[in-house]
């Protein structure tokens, strides 16, 4: 990726899927900054998002609003044609494709930002559609905003050129902890070990990998937890493991915590987990490292590569690999004193990732890329 000088003075419209408490404080801060800012939603928060704790009727600030996902919604906004417009989102989506058509039609600034792909069958083919949209970004658009080393190498393999990509990860304020909200850890926790992983219990998540893992921790130490956070919304496939595993002692399973409780919970907990096969970017990793945990993540998380120092403050391991994740867990059982060493060092890292930083890398991004 390029280095970014800062220059200010344009005017953006971001065009988002829904309301997102991840990136609010980003958007706020942009704001704050004086910075002239539409932020258009064309979508509703989910019922899932809302089972994961997410607010489903956030109070909008006055550049916020809701649209109908239609083509009608930018002629509605007078300035749009002196917009540079920010255009996160699925590649293949019906309106975000006729949008950008639309800006390059009128010869309109815009730019592309996102995480990379999930891996998987439906990722090859609908690849020929990605290069097709690789091909206007390179004809048409500014550049892209990559959210992690991961996105950069999509969009080269899609045949963007690298000087057209911009390193833009997502970056929020570190979860508040407010003791009069709060969510009681009901374990036995003196003289342990708490491991902790923050999301939804799936495949996807890697929740059945950090099981074993963890099981096969049990049989060779009697001081260690894990504390599951989040919805188990397979049929409660996760709590049956469980229990077929005889670890209800050991392994404690929580619903899904509310945004503006989950500081509480993750402040309780000596190591934060991210097991994941796949994560475009991982918040949740940055929200245990914030919070002055040490952290363990993939090699196919996309904040790994960001937020963790191997050996410093965390450690990344490869995805599916039980007997790696293992091991990275038994370092902190010991070698205790790893434990305040690498929260301190996840806790300076994180600051990396406030959202005043990303304001800084966002307008040095849109300057260096408006020279194009």
């Amino acid at each position: 990726m390029i280095d970014m000088e800062y220059v200010p003075g344009r005017k953006y419209c971001f065009w988002l899927n829904m309301p997102d408490h991840h990136q609010k404080d980003f958007l706020s801060a942009l704001t704050s900054s004086n910075i002239d800012v539409r932020i258009l939603y064309y979508g509703a928060v989910p019922e899932h998002r809302q089972l994961m704790g997410w607010d489903a009727t956030p109070v909008l600030a006055d550049n916020e609003c809701y649209i109908v996902p239609s083509i009608s919604s930018l002629y509605e906004m007078k300035d749009w044609r002196e917009r540079i417009h920010i255009i996160p989102g699925i590649v293949g989506n019906r309106f975000l494709m006729e949008l950008t058509s639309v800006l390059s039609k009128n010869s309109c600034k815009w730019v592309h930002w996102s995480e990379c792909v999930k891996p998987g069958i439906n990722r090859l083919l609908r690849m020929p559609l990605r290069i097709l949209y690789g091909l206007k970004i390179r004809k048409f658009a500014l550049g892209a905003l990559a959210v992690s080393k991961m996105a950069e190498k999509e969009f080269i393999s899609w045949g963007v050129p690298n000087e057209k990509i911009c390193w833009l990860p997502y970056a929020l304020n570190p979860p508040r902890i407010d003791h009069d909200k709060d969510v009681t850890l009901e374990l036995t926790t003196k003289g342990k070990i708490i491991f902790m992983f923050c999301g939804v219990l799936c495949k996807r998540k890697g929740t059945d990998i950090l099981i074993s893992a963890f099981e096969k921790l049990c049989k060779k130490y009697n001081n260690c937890l894990l504390a599951l956070v989040g919805p188990d919304t397979k049929n409660r496939y996760y709590n049956k493991l469980v229990h077929s595993k005889g670890l209800s002692e050991q392994i404690v399973l929580f619903d899904a915590v509310r945004a503006d409780r989950i500081g509480n919970i993750i402040s309780r907990c000596d190591v934060f987990i991210l097991p994941s096969r796949y994560d475009g970017w991982g918040v949740a990793l940055f929200e245990g490292a914030s919070l002055g945990k040490p952290i363990i993540s993939t090699d196919r998380c996309g904040a790994a590569y960001h937020l963790i120092l191997e050996g410093i403050n965390g450690f990344r391991v490869a995805s599916s690999n039980q007997e790696e994740l293992f091991n990275a867990m038994e370092k902190y059982i010991v070698a205790p004193d790893l434990k305040k060493q690498h929260g301190k060092a996840s806790y300076e890292i994180a600051k990396l990732f406030y959202p005043e930083s990303n304001v800084k890398r966002f307008l040095s991004a849109m300057s260096l890329l408006d020279k194009f």
